[in-house]
């Protein structure tokens, strides 16, 4: 008989000092508090067994984000929002979500997210970002470096008069445009502050709504 599991989405912030922290770290910070939350977390088979969780699309370091999503594999319910008191001050449990056994994960569904910059030469990068008719950069490929046309990637963009930037760019395994390769394109050797705000999946909702 097939064993059932406990699937669970945490939607949760990574900000502060926690921003300087690269995935490979972030993992390992989520297994500790794990552990010390003492989670029916399930385990992988084989001879290094680990925690079966994954997470959505790694972030950046230097980012802020307001919308991180994992996802944990339990062997039988629990209360995953006890997790939040056992993460480091920058990560934040926001929300829990039960997840149908059958539901994709959180990886395989991301195909935009919005950031939100923030920068004195806000409206400028908007006029030329809105006035383009392509914005052609070097981006580096699994061949090498070369010339692309990243304006088709850039899905939305407003400027509001407080100098705050918002973008919707295109992510995921098929498409995927790096903030960092806009902002070197657009605010050059400029102090830019960038908050991932939402994760959208290929329906075009936000993409905890795929499993409600």
């Amino acid at each position: 008989m097939n064993k059932t599991y406990e699937r669970r989405w945490l939607r949760f912030a990574k900000c502060e000092k926690m921003k300087y922290i690269g995935h490979l770290d972030l993992q390992t910070i989520f297994h500790g508090a794990i552990r010390r939350a003492k989670l029916p977390i399930a385990y992988s088979q084989g001879f290094n067994p680990h925690q079966r969780i994954s997470f959505a699309l790694p972030l950046p370091v230097g980012m802020e984000s307001l919308c991180e999503y994992v996802e944990l594999i339990l062997e039988e319910p629990a209360d995953v929002m006890a997790l939040d008191e056992h993460l480091p001050d920058g990560l934040r449990v926001l929300e829990a979500y039960e997840v149908p056994e059958k539901a994709p994960r959180p990886a395989a569904e991301v195909t935009a997210v919005d950031y939100r910059l923030t920068s004195d030469f806000a409206k400028q990068a908007y006029d030329q970002i809105t006035y383009s008719t392509e914005i052609v950069v070097l981006k580096k490929t699994k061949s090498g470096e070369k010339e692309v046309d990243i304006k088709p990637d850039i899905l939305d963009v407003a400027c509001d008069q407080m100098g705050v930037l918002t973008m919707r760019l295109s992510a995921g395994s098929s498409k995927n445009l790096s903030p960092q390769l806009v902002v070197k394109e657009f605010f050059p050797n400029k102090d830019v502050s960038i908050v991932r705000t939402e994760m959208y999946a290929s329906n075009g909702r936000p993409l905890h709504e795929i499993i409600l």
